[in-house]
């Protein structure tokens, strides 16, 4: 047998490269089981299926325990990453943890929580079950078969099947917000709404009755009852869009909503239940927004329940003849020759997926007849030599908003770490102290948009 490189999941979603003698790729997930330590179920113990499991004193509860001061259906913990989520199910004594009642929390393994007269312990086992990367070639609205998104699908399908909360990273234009409807459209909550809220596209001022809706009179302008997004997508997904753009003043709200699931009206006097599952993306790194105080601790770990990072274009270039194709099937026009295809797939696509496709279009607008010119290669045509850092903008005003912003802030964000490498002589210190930005964030940066650096 031969040794395989894999690819395995780590506590909170990293990956590191190991090696197996089954042939195949694969990631590894760790099992978590619940032991009784103190009550009289003590020494008692469940190792949790993926799907999570109800603990209470019912017949119907998956872990049955026989401690009265502990519900029929007290708790459903289900494993996630960090650990276990805990959802209490509205239990006549509550869930405790640090000391606090909880109505849904995550809590870290090799902790305890508390049921009643119940302690127990989240215990990570020593032996992990593989989990395959996922057979598929397409999930929901993502396209490729490449080991990187095939881990990604494995993910994603397993995020689906629960209501654990699901937080998505990524550079611009990877699928962030494809992900997230494959999770809905493939969860219990298919049939319900999927509710978006891109905190990047509304108004600091509006963004509060976005999310939580007003009653009429609440404001100048405010002339009927409106409900926001959280009761729009009551019993459905709440999707919320480059989460790291949210205003720093109104995080404390949404943690609470998050938290309490309910949700007050603007202007209003009593509080909605809601029962939602909540999905976040960003292209930011929030752990790196969290030290520059930008964005709240406490609300980026409720977040970060079960996070997935999506691959940038670069890390899986092979997938690209498949989207160019697929690009054109949607459009309705001829496919590139394969001699095209491939040196498509030699290039660097700073915008990811979302650059590919609208250079596709942009193709297919410019053909004749039954001849699709090839999609321009350079990544970044300029119509004269600029010195480093020179940088303007054409507005496309035929295009989506957020795609042309994407695009924007990529050009911007290349145009300036080049113009400060060429200013400090390639010293990627010295950039990021002018810059007024920390070293790594620097340093992810340039990878990022691939800038190549050479100090002199």
């Amino acid at each position: 047998m031969t040794l395989v490189e894999h690819t395995v999941l780590t506590d909170v979603g990293d990956t590191s490269v190991r090696y197996e003698h089954d042939g195949r790729p694969l990631v590894e997930e760790i099992k978590v089981e619940l032991r009784v330590l103190d009550g009289p179920d003590t020494d008692r113990s469940l190792v949790l299926p993926r799907v999570g499991a109800v603990v209470g004193t019912g017949s119907d509860a998956d872990f049955r325990l026989t401690d009265p001061s502990v519900s029929r259906r007290h708790v459903k913990l289900t494993p996630v990453p960090e650990g276990v989520l805990a959802v209490d199910l509205g239990s006549t004594n509550g869930t405790r943890y640090k000391g606090e009642k909880i109505v849904e929390s995550v809590v870290p393994l090799e902790s305890s929580l508390y049921i009643g007269k119940t302690r127990l312990d989240v215990v990570r086992l020593v032996d992990r079950q593989p989990l395959p990367l996922s057979r598929r070639r397409r999930f929901g609205e993502l396209i490729g078969s490449s080991p990187a998104l095939r881990q990604v699908y494995a993910l994603l399908e397993r995020a689906s099947e629960v209501d654990v909360t699901v937080l998505l990273e990524g550079e611009t234009g990877t699928g962030k917000e494809l992900a997230a409807r494959a999770v809905h459209q493939t969860s219990a909550r298919a049939q319900k709404a999927f509710q978006i809220v891109d905190c990047g596209a509304v108004s600091p001022t509006l963004i509060e009755a976005e999310l939580f809706g007003h009653v009429r009179g609440a404001f100048t302008g405010a002339d009927r009852d409106r409900s926001g997004a959280f009761e729009l997508a009551h019993l459905g997904t709440l999707f919320f869009d480059e989460i790291g753009e949210l205003p720093l003043q109104l995080q404390p709200k949404l943690l609470r909503a998050l938290e309490t699931r309910e949700v007050r009206r603007i202007g209003g006097s009593s509080q909605v239940p809601v029962d939602v599952r909540f999905v976040a993306a960003t292209n930011r790194n929030l752990a790196d927004e969290v030290k520059a105080g930008r964005f709240r601790e406490d609300l980026y770990y409720r977040l970060n329940v079960f996070r997935v990072v999506m691959p940038p274009l670069r890390d899986h270039r092979e997938d690209i003849p498949t989207l160019v194709r697929h690009f054109l099937d949607t459009f309705g026009a001829p496919h590139l020759s394969d001699q095209m295809l491939e040196r498509m797939a030699q290039l660097d696509w700073p915008g990811n997926v979302r650059e590919l496709r609208n250079a596709v279009h942009r193709a297919v607008v410019l053909a004749r007849g039954d001849t699709v010119p090839p999609p321009p290669v350079v990544e970044h045509p300029e119509e004269a030599p600029r010195a480093p850092g020179d940088f303007s903008v054409a507005i496309d005003a035929t295009r989506p908003f957020k795609d042309v912003k994407a695009d924007i802030v990529t050009k911007f964000e290349i145009a300036y770490i080049k113009a400060v490498l060429a200013r400090t002589g390639g010293n990627v210190s010295a950039a990021a102290r002018d810059s007024g930005i920390d070293r790594k964030h620097m340093e992810r940066l340039i990878r990022k948009l691939g800038i190549e650096t050479k100090a002199r």
